[in-house]
């Protein structure tokens, strides 16, 4: 009886110890849902404690948290390997474990104002930036409807996503200098239409979730511009053009042609020249004060990132990732594969876009360069055995009854 009560104590003890657990990133975010379009309640660092309430199937965990309930990603419990980025110790505050959302994006913010300054960006796209967001309960709503007849997680056990060596975060900086780059962007001016841009996002969201970057915080904008071309921002902002849009035929295309711009996001290909030509720079000081160039070593470390920013922008918007596109193809299909969207049809597209009048400034999408990538798409998708009979329907007709309302 003793014996069997101490074994009941120890299951009791372990299950206890099971609930609760710490952050091991340097920063996690708090969210309302289970989902990276649910809106950030409390930025969370190293070392804080939580006390699990409930874990889901796709990679959440309901915490508590102080006074604070809401979910976080699984992996912000997980170890993980040091990390080599050059900008991951700027912005970090070892003695603060709980953060208001709000400081930290007006933190970030004054970081991205001052890099937008210095690129000429918009500054008026920031404030857009920050207020855009998701209505949660309609993206349910869209995500459950599209889903209705299709068995996703049988889709996604057969397709797997490559190990991750560390899985995709950002530094306070490199999201400020992330918002920067898409302000100079965005001064190409944007295509404002909420439903279509919802559209986008509610389509991009579920690619997202798909994705191994399913809890870093996306938003979609539209440029309008004539032309076909899209742009991916370091943490997680992406562009596409009114003419990309105005070529697609079906949303199972849009998905596609998104996951490219999402792969380019989580493999980081607009900074990864810098990080293999640049140290590690350590500069709490300059996150928090970029003002602060009275101070010789700041004002150097200041210029530096200015140089870093302005490089990442010049490679992001020349399109100067060629080395990395074909990567971002198969990523991107696999991506928009798992979410049920039926790869081959970016082929349509890209065949589309072959047939037409050149329309794109971006090389990617010239026709001599889609010739070569539709064939090394062709030999990708022949490669994998993926249940194409449990895909989605392209849902072309959802697809061109939002494309009618692009003027």
């Amino acid at each position: 009886m003793v014996k069997r009560s101490i074994t009941l104590a120890l299951i009791a003890l372990f299950v206890l110890a099971a609930q609760t657990d710490t952050i091991k990133r340097k920063r996690a975010q708090l969210r309302e849902g289970p989902g990276a379009w649910f809106q950030v309640i409390a930025e969370l660092n190293e070392g804080a404690s939580l006390e699990i309430l409930e874990a889901t199937e796709d990679g959440w965990l309901k915490v508590k948290t102080g006074n604070l309930d809401g979910y976080v990603s699984q992996r912000v419990v997980e170890g993980v390997a040091p990390t080599q980025d050059i900008f991951a110790q700027m912005g970090q505050q070892a003695a603060m474990t709980q953060v208001a959302q709000s400081g930290v994006s007006a933190a970030v913010k004054g970081f991205a104002e001052k890099f937008a300054k210095r690129l000429k960006g918009d500054p008026v796209f920031l404030t857009e930036l920050y207020q855009y967001n998701l209505n949660a309960r309609e993206f349910n709503t869209f995500k459950n409807t599209t889903y209705q007849e299709v068995n996703l997680r049988k889709i996604q056990r057969k397709i797997k996503l490559p190990k991750l060596k560390k899985a995709p975060q950002f530094s306070f900086s490199e999201e400020g200098m992330g918002q920067a780059i898409a302000a100079k962007i965005a001064s190409q001016g944007l295509y404002r239409n909420k439903r279509v841009q919802d559209y986008v996002n509610d389509v991009g969201q579920l690619v997202v979730a798909a994705s191994d970057a399913y809890d870093v915080s996306f938003k979609f904008f539209i440029l309008d511009l004539e032309t076909v071309n899209a742009y991916a921002c370091p943490g997680g902002i992406i562009f596409v053009t009114r003419g990309a849009l105005e070529r697609m035929e079906s949303e199972a295309e849009l998905a596609c042609f998104l996951g490219h711009e999402i792969a380019h996001v989580t493999k980081k290909h607009g900074m990864k020249e810098i990080e293999e030509r640049k140290e590690m720079i350590t500069a709490d000081n300059v996150f928090m004060d970029m003002d602060a160039t009275a101070d010789p070593g700041i004002a150097a470390v200041s210029q530096d990132l200015d140089d870093m920013a302005l490089e990442s922008y010049e490679t992001i918007f020349s399109g100067r990732l060629k080395g990395y596109e074909t990567e971002a193809d198969q990523m991107g299909l696999r991506y928009a594969a798992r979410a049920a969207y039926n790869p081959h049809a970016v082929l349509g597209f890209l065949d589309r876009l072959n047939k037409g009048p050149e329309l794109s400034n971006n090389e990617h999408y010239t026709k001599s360069e889609n010739l070569i990538r539709v064939g090394k798409i062709k030999s990708f998708l022949n490669g994998e055995k993926w249940p194409s009979k449990e895909f989605l329907s392209d849902n072309a007709s959802r697809f061109l009854g939002f494309r009618k309302l692009i003027r």
